[in-house]
């Protein structure tokens, strides 16, 4: 039958409650207090893999999701002698991939300030003429800002913040979070290293890693109110500071940006016809919320450094007697070596200050010695530690350790 969206995502003009109140099935109670709701889910994925040469895969995703629910009381009007819709409300999320790796690699002062915090402050006078041309009841300009699209404008700062913090294009597109197309994120794997002739005598396995993920979502979207429009849908409200009122009010938009790892190698070694098992990954994310309550950018940034390493003896003797013999069983050792850093900045808009709130540099270490005493009991002593170092003076370092023996028994060989 007749929806209320296409495929695409489109308005089609078709409503129900009111092809239901021309049809007759509706009563006419202007009392009547049931909300008519419509939700619609919009969700599209694709994916690709692909194979340069051999032995090199690139996997490639790209998504977007929005969902959208609609509520009003659609009922008769004693006065108009017709059915209407009456306070119409509106919520929506969405999520969608994207590209900001143009902006991950920057590097802060010894401030904290960041350069795109700066491009995005320079942004919003180019976000604010874009807008301005396109609304004809925005007249004149002040300070470098249109008339309504001040620095404050809930429009003009999504826009400057997605424009600056992905280092795109600016358009009426990209500016615009609910027009933005998404963009696909990959993982790359190499394992042909260890088909090389020099490399066979050395390495069983040899795998080259590197994953990258970017994704725009907007939290808490709501119909305003107190937005009008003229004939040709341009905004006409103004708020406090003579901005003009927006159609949706966006609560918060984040980017979350994960290279996971940005460079990573799995490598298993030939030593004396066993296997050293290692691993190296250097990571990175960042996650940049745009708070439109209070105006202002908050960063989480982490930086991390993985390195683990395994080995198996097949036939360990001990030097003790369990019966009549000496346990001679395979022994198993692990070590975990990570090393993260991270840094919350607070940046404002209006204000344009940066302070770092919270941050801290974590070690951490994990190792273990397992012996299979027999075939059912396992015994394995574990050594771990944690030490933090906080990067503001409202913390303290902090060590944490943990070791000593464990026995496993396993009653599922009995």
């Amino acid at each position: 039958g007749q929806q209320s969206y296409t495929v695409t995502g489109r308005e089609t003009g078709y409503n129900f409650a009111q092809t239901a109140a021309d049809r007759g099935w509706l009563v006419t109670n202007p009392a009547l207090n049931r909300q008519h709701s419509i939700t619609h889910n919009q969700t599209f994925n694709s994916r690709a893999t692909l194979e340069p040469i051999k032995d090199l895969t690139i996997d490639l995703s790209l998504n977007r999701t929005m969902t959208e629910n609609t509520n009003d009381f659609f009922r008769y009007n004693d006065l108009s002698q017709q059915f209407e819709s009456q306070s119409r409300f509106r919520t929506s999320t969405l999520s969608y991939s994207t590209i900001s790796i143009g902006s991950a690699f920057e590097k802060l002062s010894a401030g904290y300030e960041s350069a795109n915090f700066k491009q995005m402050r320079e942004t919003t006078k180019q976000v604010s003429e874009l807008l301005g041309a396109s609304n004809a009841n925005s007249v004149g300009s002040s300070g470098g800002y249109r008339d309504g699209y001040g620095i404050s404008q809930q429009e003009v700062v999504i826009g400057a913040f997605l424009a600056s913090y992905t280092n795109g294009k600016l358009n009426n597109r990209s500016i615009n979070p609910f027009n933005s197309m998404p963009l696909p994120n990959w993982t790359v794997n190499y394992n042909g290293l260890a088909k090389f002739e020099k490399m066979k005598k050395l390495t069983k396995n040899f795998v080259v890693r590197h994953a990258y993920s970017s994704t725009v979502t907007l939290g808490q979207v709501q119909s305003n109110l107190a937005a009008t429009f003229d004939g040709n849908g341009s905004s006409t409200a103004r708020d406090l500071n003579t901005n003009f009122i927006a159609a949706n009010n966006v609560q918060s938009v984040t980017i979350s940006e994960r290279f996971s790892p940005l460079i990573g190698f799995d490598a298993t070694w030939n030593i004396k016809k066993q296997g050293l098992i290692t691993k190296f990954e250097i990571k990175k994310d960042r996650s940049s919320t745009l708070s439109l309550n209070n105006n202002q950018v908050t960063e989480v940034l982490g930086n991390e450094i993985v390195v683990g390493a395994g080995y198996k003896f097949p036939k360990v003797r001990m030097p003790f007697k369990i019966g009549k013999n000496k346990p001679e069983n395979p022994l198993n050792i692990r070590f975990d070596f990570t090393f993260r850093d991270n840094l919350t900045v607070i940046r404002k808009i209006v204000e344009s200050t940066e302070q770092a709130t919270a941050g801290q540099k974590v070690i951490s270490i994990k190792s273990s010695i397992d012996y299979n005493i027999g075939a059912n009991l396992m015994v394995q002593f574990y050594y771990d530690q944690v030490i933090t170092n906080p990067k503001i003076a409202t913390s303290y370092p902090t060590g944490n350790m943990s070791t000593g023996i464990r026995f496993r028994f396993n009653l599922g060989g009995l």
